[in-house]
């Protein structure tokens, strides 16, 4: 009988507690499952703090269940060749996605938004000091495990040059607010920024960190994934509810930010959907439903829907191209099962 001190049984109880904590999409793939445990007990570990009310924050947010899809992609791309350092990929995947996660705190003080996720936000709950207090530290958490894990400046670099692209995509967003004239191009432009860039630095640097010599391809394939995810989210929006969404939804409409769906369909509509959207804050709950079926009837979110689909193929092309390894088929089931969700 193998007896366990009682420092190895808590070590037992709290890995159990973390496996709780990943989503249950990652079920079925059980590798993924372990390894995004251990990435999320690496960002546990990396935002101990004194000030015990804004880690509290911290925590509640990092344990609200964000997928994680991320670190998965690094983790795929990382162990393609079977050269990564397991550590140094972990702790590399969880600097990443504390970055995103301190993106998000930061956009939820910005947006004034209550939820997310389904549960209530942390400025919403403690006040936007605490919040953007705690947005700042996880980003400082980020760049300590980076600079602890990682020797070459490229490593420390790309993230920095993503973040930039990230806040470049939130000020475009921002100083076009309102705007219904911008076309197509423009919110292709802002997501890439916005979203597109911690994808495609996640896949690169798993790329890198794994020795392939695909690692330009990787970028590639995580810019059309990025592309194709934000569309798609943008589209729910459009279909489901706000208890189904875990947001509020057509809140970005309010806001004065207009996505693919209603950007095609003011191609059709728009001496019906602009009086709507010159209502801005003022715009009704009834009026929301209303601009929704407008979009839908038009073929608005039909034609983002197809516009996913193009990057989404483009994706799964670049994938099929990838030399042969153990993770392929799970990075392309993966990659439909994320992109093809509504289609």
């Amino acid at each position: 009988m193998i007896k366990v001190g009682f420092a190895g049984f808590l070590s037992i109880v709290i890995g159990e507690k973390i496996m709780e904590m990943i989503h249950s999409m990652w079920n079925e793939y059980p590798f993924l499952k372990q390894e995004l445990s251990a990435i999320r007990q690496l960002m546990l570990d990396s935002v101990e703090m004194e000030d015990e009310d804004i880690h509290q924050a911290i925590v509640e947010m990092l344990q609200q269940g964000g997928k994680m899809i991320r670190p998965a992609y690094l983790t795929l791309f990382a162990n393609w060749s079977n050269h990564g350092n397991q550590q140094q990929v972990r702790s590399v995947a969880a600097a990443l996605e504390l970055l995103h996660v301190a993106t998000l705190l930061h956009d939820d003080v910005i947006d004034e938004a209550d939820m997310r996720r389904g549960k209530e936000t942390l400025n919403a709950r403690y006040g936007n000091r605490v919040a953007i207090y705690a947005g700042d530290f996880v980003l400082t958490s980020c760049y300590q495990l980076l600079s602890v894990h990682l020797s070459d400046l490229e490593g420390i670099t790309l993230p920095t040059n993503g973040m930039a692209r990230v806040v470049e995509g939130e000020l475009a967003q921002m100083r076009n607010r309102y705007r219904y004239d911008l076309g197509l191009q423009e919110y292709l432009k802002r997501i890439e920024g916005k979203t597109a860039q911690l994808f495609m630095v996640s896949c690169y640097m798993g790329a890198k960190l794994g020795q392939m010599d695909d690692a330009l391809r990787a970028k590639k394939i995580g810019q059309q994934i990025g592309m194709a995810f934000q569309i798609l989210d943008d589209i729910l929006d459009y279909q489901v509810t706000s208890q189904e969404f875990g947001k509020p939804v057509l809140e970005d409409v309010a806001q004065g930010i207009y996505t693919a769906p209603l950007i095609y369909a003011l191609e059709k509509e728009s001496q019906k959907i602009i009086p709507l959207l010159e209502k801005k804050q003022e715009i009704s709950e009834q009026e929301k439903l209303l601009l929704r079926k407008l979009v839908q009837d038009s073929g608005g979110v039909q034609k983002a829907q197809q516009l996913a689909m193009q990057y989404t193929k483009q994706a799964l092309s670049q994938i099929e191209r990838l030399h042969e390894s153990d993770m392929k088929a799970t990075l392309t089931q993966l990659t439909k099962q994320l992109l093809e969700r509504t289609m």
